[in-house]
């Protein structure tokens, strides 16, 4: 054991050495990739980094990832400027929006800036990972003050995970402000321990690669309780039905908001992988939100039914990244699709 102990200290100290001297370069691109200084603090917790063009990884994908100068998530089709007089959309969520392991063009709010292009509307990506309800009220109001413009829609695509980070994550810290609700003590940060070993050792870099391009790594889309409460009573009591009425709180919020910019409100939900392999069709995530928006005048999309429509093997493969939650290419034209019918050009 001791001499396997010493063979294994040696190589990760060649390696390292190795690796931060003759790849050098490598090592800086890994470090870019894991953690590329797109997102700021913010007093609504975080935001974007606005100016910032890069290549963003996300599991074994790389795509283009660029900001605008108001620290919007940018592309083909998206406003470059406010225009006097044009009609503004704004979309806010979470990373589904913000559109992890995506293109700005083949995510949803890419599409559905495109084909409000065509009426010579404008929509605006307001959404960043990490996002939940309590930063989307904040969000929606930082924004129309930065670019000078009130929305005549708000699209709000709220995500299965919103209802434990309204629950368990985050909580309002005095004047309007979120913060992080740690847990108390002191907790070992696995992840920046495993993101340095991946950054700074070739081998350990090497076997993480492999491991996420394996099959095995499949599974990793399964058993997350961030999707499973919807149908599973023991999350739903811990915390499931505190997160919805505590975001519903905060989306009511967004509401008050339209009513003083006589605006309307879209609200869109859809499921995770966990979902459509257990068949929950039916979901409470559709049921609760949909009588939610009924009762307050809320135009409700649901994005949960179109991804029934195939075996669930089928769907999980074709509209969700292997081994991740968000979507593929074509689990976003999905979710446009099934907008785009709800709403036709009445954006």
């Amino acid at each position: 054991m001791g001499q396997a102990l010493a063979i294994v200290a040696i190589t990760l100290a060649l390696d390292f050495i190795v690796t931060a001297t003759l790849f050098s370069g490598l090592k800086k691109s890994w470090a870019e990739a894991a953690r590329p200084g797109v997102y700021r603090p913010a007093a609504h917790h975080h935001d974007l980094v606005p100016d910032r063009e890069i290549t963003r990884v996300w599991g074994r994908v790389w795509y283009p990832w660029k900001t605008d100068r108001f620290g919007f998530r940018t592309g083909t089709c998206a406003p470059e400027e406010p225009v006097k007089g044009q009609e503004a959309i704004f979309v806010v969520g979470d990373s589904f929006t913000e559109a992890l392991g995506s293109t700005y063009e083949q995510s949803f709010v890419g599409l559905m800036a495109c084909d409000a292009g065509k009426q010579g509307k404008a929509v605006y990506n307001l959404g960043v990972a990490s996002y939940s309800p309590a930063i989307y009220h904040q969000k929606i109001r930082a924004s129309a003050e930065r670019l000078g413009v009130t929305p005549a829609e708000i699209f709000v695509f709220l995500d299965l995970s919103d209802i434990d980070d309204d629950a368990n994550v985050y909580r309002a810290s005095g004047e309007g402000a979120v913060a992080h609700a740690r847990p108390a003590g002191f907790s070992i940060p696995w992840d920046d321990i495993g993101r340095f070993f991946v950054n700074n050792f070739a081998v350990v870099h090497l076997v993480h690669d492999l491991s996420v391009a394996s099959s095995f790594n499949q599974q990793a889309s399964f058993g997350r309780p961030r999707a499973r409460w919807a149908f599973d009573p023991v999350l739903l009591e811990n915390w499931g039905r505190r997160g919805l009425e505590v975001a519903g709180g905060n989306l009511e919020r967004i509401v008050d908001i339209c009513r003083d910019w006589k605006c309307r409100v879209t609200l869109v939900v859809y499921p995770w992988p966990d979902n459509v392999a257990v068949g929950d069709r039916d979901s409470l995530q559709v049921r609760h939100w949909q009588g939610w928006a009924a009762a307050r005048g809320v135009r409700f999309v649901d994005g949960f039914a179109p991804f029934f429509r195939e075996p669930a093997g089928v769907a999980i493969g074709r509209y969700f990244i292997p081994g991740d939650v968000h979507f593929t290419e074509a689990g976003n034209r999905l979710i446009f699709d099934t907008v785009k019918k709800a709403v036709g050009d009445d954006w």
